[in-house]
């Protein structure tokens, strides 16, 4: 006995496809009164068609996939699903209550990347994609998907952002030298042939953090390594001031104040020793 059967087909595609590759979609397989839709970053094609049973009703699949493969939404494109119902049952049993995913605002993306709301917000082209609604509140996404992006996203993974830098042998002992001495831990071993790199440290102003730098001479290797770290914003620097001068001698007159930002603090991988208990508050 031959009934009418209503199939569904997934893919997941990397972006938005055009209105025009939808509409197509739909004329091509406007026999099966297809329609095509896509939403959280989810296309799926739906076909009405008569057959002898749900297997038989399957073979369906094989008219969406030559269809898509034709159009090409957008690459990727993965077939992720499929399903069988009869037509006289589609809108009852589990469908007849209307399907709500868990949802996530910026707030919820924010949590389950592991990223702050405004560095969310940065993101809003990529996440795109999975994007369910616009509200006034802000955008709507649907949580799955999201956790999905974070999963293919390592970056977007919680816990340390640390994109890779790759630093010359004499750029990481600079570095790491810089953050033990800002830490006042004892400073790795520096490469062989770098033995600059110690050397041009002067020692700490004040309680620490600001470490005192010889200034290097114009075109060395050095001045070279130290300029990559201030390129990659792994370091800021700034001259000695009037009143730090007066407390030096000599010969320390071209000397850098060098302080490392948080991704330079990151990327040396060297923790600054917590401070003592003194039972007194720093007013200072």
């Amino acid at each position: 006995m031959t009934d009418r059967y209503i199939l569904g087909v997934e893919y997941e595609v990397g972006g938005q496809p055009p209105a025009t590759i939808l509409h197509a979609l739909q004329e091509e397989l406007a026999h099966y009164d297809a329609t095509a839709d896509f939403r959280a970053g989810v296309l799926t094609v739906r076909l009405a068609l008569c057959a002898d049973s749900p297997v038989d009703a399957a073979r369906g699949v094989d008219f969406v996939q030559v269809s898509v493969l034709r159009h090409r939404p957008l690459q990727p494109v993965r077939m992720i699903g499929y399903d069988v119902v009869a037509e006289d049952r589609a809108g009852r049993g589990r469908d007849a209550e209307p399907h709500v995913p868990e949802l996530a605002g910026l707030a919820e993306v924010a949590q389950i990347t592991g990223y702050s709301k405004g560095r969310v917000s940065q993101l809003r082209e990529d996440l795109n994609p999975y994007l369910l609604q616009e509200l006034a509140s802000g955008p709507v996404y649907q949580a799955a998907s999201v956790r999905r992006f974070a999963a293919e996203n390592p970056k977007s993974a919680p816990g340390v952002r640390r994109s890779e830098i790759r630093l010359s042998p004499l750029e990481r002992s600079l570095l790491e030298a810089l953050a033990a001495a800002a830490a006042g831990v004892e400073a790795p071993p520096v490469a062989a042939g770098h033995r600059i790199v110690p050397e041009a440290i002067e020692g700490v102003l004040g309680k620490g953090r600001q470490v005192l730098l010889h200034a290097p001479p114009e075109g060395s290797e050095l001045a070279a390594a130290f300029g990559s770290l201030l390129t990659h914003g792994l370091v800021r620097t700034r001259m000695i001031y009037r009143k730090e001068r007066a407390s030096m001698g000599a010969g320390h007159e071209k000397d850098l104040v060098v302080s490392l930002t948080s991704k330079g603090q990151r990327h040396s991988g060297i923790r600054p020793q917590p401070a003592a208990a003194t039972g007194q508050e720093d007013t200072q």
